[in-house]
């Protein structure tokens, strides 16, 4: 009997060890942050020589000038659009397209007819984020 009530006594004991035991969760590994939004600053340059509002001269047949990104350059550059039309009749001179990663870039018109008034419009825009683009347009005449 002594021994019944000894291995009863034993077994109460192991029970109430192993129920009483704190039993450990697994702490949960956190998840992985989402990388950072990289926000691309807005497109700003400027024309060297600056038209202002004035009308530009052309010396010769071929108007040059710099397209000079002022803002920082995106990450896989930026596409220069320029657009050559007579004004007032808007017929097509010249269209061309320049990728870039730098920030000054040399431009030239086509070549330009004495006595005709031309309007070119440069078209700026991040070759990462399309809606991410600024536009300007100025005048100029040969002599």
């Amino acid at each position: 009997m002594v021994n019944r009530s000894l291995a009863f006594s034993f077994m109460m004991m192991v029970a109430l060890t192993i129920s009483c035991t704190k039993k450990t969760t697994p702490t949960p590994t956190p998840p992985t942050p989402p990388p950072p939004v990289v926000v691309e600053e807005n497109i700003l340059f400027s024309l060297d020589p600056d038209p202002g509002t004035t009308t530009q001269t052309a010396s010769s047949g071929i108007y040059s000038f710099k397209v000079i990104l002022s803002s920082k350059m995106p990450s896989t550059g930026i596409s220069i659009d320029i657009t050559t039309k007579t004004d007032p009749a808007g017929t097509l001179l010249e269209s061309k397209n320049v990728k870039s990663t730098v920030a000054s870039n040399d431009i030239s018109t086509g070549t330009l007819a004495s006595g005709t008034l031309y309007s070119v419009t440069v078209v700026v825009t991040s070759q990462k984020t399309a809606s991410n683009t600024l536009t300007k347009t100025f005048k100029v005449a040969r002599k």
